[in-house]
């Protein structure tokens, strides 16, 4: 008499597809690998779509930046905080090295600009004083430009009020292009106003007459020359 094999429980049907479902989920994920993105293109045109409008706080070596506040190395920076070293900055707070800057309010180490630049102007005062023997003589100083101009000024000698051509004054030296503007402010035992000779592109020469008998000259002047 053969024996009737008994069907399994619903439970223990139930448990062993729940078992054979989480090996199998097990073995599906250890299997499954992340998809690769391989669209660079995308990438790079994404990147290149936002990084205008991102700014750099800190930054070993920037190339272009259009704002950063600590950059070691920058070679274009529009606006720059600190900068180690910049080869191209329009405004830069701190520059340790910088090849070209619009504004620099401080500059350890400068080239000289060579030229007067047109429409810039240099300034100084002018003191001379000397005892005065029985003879007349004269009593004569020198201008000397910081920074020479493309051709010898016009001299003016300024005793009064300001001119078309030195629209200044003696407090406030100024000069139109082209001009040496030389105010007078004081002359003491001299014979007459002040005098200039010897003009050329790097200074002048400026000199007062002086009389028999004086004890002593002295004068006393500003000026300013703009390129």
């Amino acid at each position: 008499m053969l024996k009737r094999l008994r069907l399994p429980s619903p439970a223990l049907v139930i448990s062993m597809v729940t078992l054979l479902l989480v090996l199998g989920g097990t073995s599906f994920a250890a299997t499954m690998k992340a998809p690769k993105h391989k669209d660079a293109k995308a990438d790079t045109a994404l990147i290149k779509k936002v990084a205008p409008s991102l700014s750099v706080k800190h930054a070993k070596t920037a190339t272009n930046a259009t704002n950063s506040v600590n950059a070691t190395n920058a070679v274009n920076a529009t606006n720059a905080t600190n900068a180690t070293n910049a080869t191209n900055a329009t405004n830069a707070t701190n520059a340790t090295n910088a090849t070209h800057a619009n504004s620099a309010t401080s500059a350890s180490s400068a080239s000289s600009p060579g030229i007067l630049g047109s429409g810039q102007t240099e300034t100084g005062i002018l003191h001379a004083i000397a005892p005065q023997g029985g003879g007349a003589g004269f009593l004569g100083t020198q201008i000397s430009f910081t920074f020479p101009l493309t051709s010898a000024p016009a001299v003016q000698i300024i005793t009064s009020g300001p001119t078309t051509e030195c629209p200044g004054s003696y407090s406030n030296p100024t000069a139109t292009s082209g001009n040496l503007c030389v105010y007078q402010k004081t002359v003491i035992g001299g014979s007459g106003n002040l005098t200039s000779e010897f003009i050329s592109q790097w200074g002048a020469g400026i000199y007062v007459a002086t009389p028999a008998g004086t004890s002593y000259t002295l004068f006393e002047a500003a000026w300013a020359v703009t390129g």
